[in-house]
């Protein structure tokens, strides 16, 4: 869940920090064994989100980032990566110019371990961090409002329970968290509209769909270059315990007792400060649960919990990771520290038989794993060794009338149940041509592009992970689909070679259409560019769970920048709430060919009159929702 991700961004992020503090001395233990810290700087970095840089990063190295942490306003980065691929992140890098200047590579120096400031100190000057109020009683705020409090309260080091970091938005009625979803999204729109006119105009070009007018006759948002849809929410009845994945954090509580749930705190020396899941919403309660059997387990068990404190490094037990499916069944994975043969047996035997018990009976547990890793970080790295247990290897999760067989490493959506109104409304925009090529850009294990194959001509996916294609391969078989096919690699260098020879066999007559569902970071440029420059591509539909990169992307897209005249314009958006009572929110863009687009009817003579008025709307309508009413 949301809250695993925060925290685990939380432990890269602080012991990169700690790594940039600390003297020489110390530097060995804050740097993993076998690993280099270095030092990326670039004017260009000042005011990029540490994601987008880490996935630049990555893509020019073609090196594996083991940490970054970057704060918003540096024009720099501290990365650490494996030492015998130092001199080849250094050599792709270093040089290279992440958009208009190049990067610079240098070791990383650590501050003097005397010079730190401790938490809650004065700022440099006197001035110490300003920490957001909380909101007046009765005030609803947007949703960037709560975004800025996370980040101050997080900065400043203010405490607060599992239940706040992960469901933030709980206190709220559900109709007044869509609400801010909703007025979210409608302000990506209006960016992604105002900063294509601008990048437009640099180049002597109009795009009509930026214009007043064009709002007024879409009946769109004011400054939107599109309609948006109604949210997409999640059903009254799936409001509470919808996640159908949840992994969980074996340690201590503050009270020094043995807890299985989510990360609340990460101490100086790194030890994490457990707490119970009870109280989380979204989190069902057959895995709490499961949580509770676990947590008797470990305290009955002879093997000790896995110390993460600086420099310790020993122990056993680290997560257990729970997925049902949509009929009931449930797999677990338990991650712990490598063992002898003849004690791991007797751990899977005690771990079997409390899983497997009659106190266990209801909650149908079909497959169990036991995962190996002997990193610091529980997020494992890929090739990390996978154990079967017990039951059956994979389990069946049904989607859009389809079984999809998945690992207890596969990638799967969360919510199904909104998932399901998500992939339906993008397959009815995408209505592609019974003779059309559909491309499934981040397909993972080919659940969307499977979906659609019965209404085109061929799927062609595209996936980075390996196993998610094998999966995807295994999905179709199973399914009975034989027009899909899957491709394992970076879409950025797979997609531009492979589309010329998908067109080459279906003719160049053949209508292409898009499914794009990319990471937090957004699609690669290479990807947009691919797209972009492919004539017989007309549609596509963009899948965003960030529409703040999403609005980088569609600039790309439809900005008259290009030779080809004829770029793609934004026709229809909607924001789907995927996470009930989190900050998170999906996105969903169709986008046409501005030679195929629909085009809207003209103004009657009294709308005309009113366009004059639009510009000033625009501006009163972006100044409302960026800004929330004074307390």
């Amino acid at each position: 869940m949301e809250v695993e991700k925060a925290e685990k961004n939380k432990n890269t992020d602080d012991t990169t920090t700690e790594a940039s503090a600390s003297n020489k001395a110390s530097k060995e233990t804050d740097v993993e064994e076998g690993c280099c810290s270095l030092h990326v700087s670039s004017k260009d970095f000042t005011r990029c989100p540490q994601e987008k840089v880490q996935s630049w990063l990555a893509k020019t190295s073609g090196v594996g980032i083991r940490k970054c942490f970057k704060l918003k306003q540096w024009n720099y980065a501290f990365v650490t990566v494996r030492a015998e691929e130092a001199d080849t992140f250094r050599d792709k890098v270093h040089g290279a110019a992440y958009r208009q200047t190049p990067t610079v590579v240098k070791d990383g120096h650590a501050r003097d371990a005397n010079s730190r400031r401790p938490k809650g100190d004065e700022e440099p000057n006197g001035k110490r961090r300003k920490v957001m109020k909380d909101f007046p009683t009765g005030y609803v705020p947007t949703l960037k409002d709560i975004k800025d409090k996370e980040k101050s309260h997080k900065g400043a080091g203010v405490e607060k329970s599992v239940k706040q970091k992960s469901s933030p938005l709980f206190e709220y009625s559900y109709a007044d968290q869509l609400g801010m979803k909703e007025t979210y999204v409608k302000t990506a729109v209006r960016t992604f509209t105002k900063q294509a006119k601008a990048k437009s105009e640099e180049h002597g070009s109009e795009l009509e769909w930026t214009t007043p007018e064009w709002s007024l006759r879409t009946k769109s948002p004011v400054g939107c270059g599109c309609p948006c849809d109604p949210i997409i929410g999640t059903p009254e009845s799936s409001l509470r315990g919808y996640r159908n994945k949840c992994e969980f954090t074996i340690g201590y509580n503050s009270s020094a007792e043995v807890e299985v749930g989510f990360v609340l705190k990460i101490e100086s020396d790194m030890n994490q400060v457990i707490d119970s899941p009870e109280e989380i919403p979204h989190v069902p309660e057959v895995m709490k649960k499961i949580c509770r059997i676990m947590k008797e387990v470990v305290k009955a068990s002879s093997f000790p919990i896995f110390d993460r404190r600086r420099g310790v490094k020993t122990g056993v037990w680290r997560t257990v990771m729970c997925r049902q499916s949509a009929n009931g069944n449930m797999s677990v994975m338990v991650q712990i520290a490598p063992l002898e043969e003849d004690k791991r047996a007797e751990l899977t035997g005690l771990l079997v038989k409390a899983l497997t018990s009659d106190d266990a009976e209801d909650l149908k547990i079909t497959s169990v794993h036991l995962q190996l890793n002997d990193g610091v970080s529980d997020a494992a790295q890929p090739g990390a060794p996978l154990i079967h247990i017990h039951g059956d290897e994979r389990m069946i999760m049904p989607l859009m009338g389809l079984n999809f067989e998945i690992g207890p490493l596969s990638f799967f959506q969360t919510n199904i149940v909104t998932c399901a109104l998500l992939y339906e409304r993008a397959l009815s925009w995408l209505c592609p041509d019974p003779k059309a090529l559909v491309l499934d850009v981040c397909c993972g294990v080919g659940t969307i592009g499977l979906a659609v194959a019965n209404k085109c001509k061929k799927v062609v996916g595209l996936e980075l992970v390996p196993e998610a294609v094998e999966s995807a391969k295994h999905n179709a078989a199973i399914n009975g689909i034989k027009n899909a096919e899957y491709h394992a690699g970076k879409a950025e260098e797979t997609l531009p070679s492979l589309l010329p020879k998908e067109l080459a066999e279906l003719g160049e007559d053949c209508e292409v259409c898009a499914i794009v569902d990319p990471p937090r970071p957004g699609l690669h440029k290479d990807v947009l560019t691919a797209l972009r420059c492919c004539d017989q591509l007309s549609r596509i539909v963009y899948i965003s769970c960030n529409p703040d990169s999403l609005v980088e992307d569609v600039v790309k897209l439809t900005s008259m920048t290009h030779d080809d005249q004829d770029p793609f314009v934004p026709v229809r958006a909607v924001a789907v709430d995927m996470f009930p009572h989190t900050v998170h929110v999906e996105m969903v863009l169709l986008l046409e060919r501005k030679s195929r687009a629909p085009v809207p009817p003209p103004l009657p003579p009294k709308e005309q009159q009113a366009e004059g008025s639009a510009k000033k709307q625009e501006s009163a309508a972006e100044a409302s929702e960026k800004t929330a009413a004074a307390p």
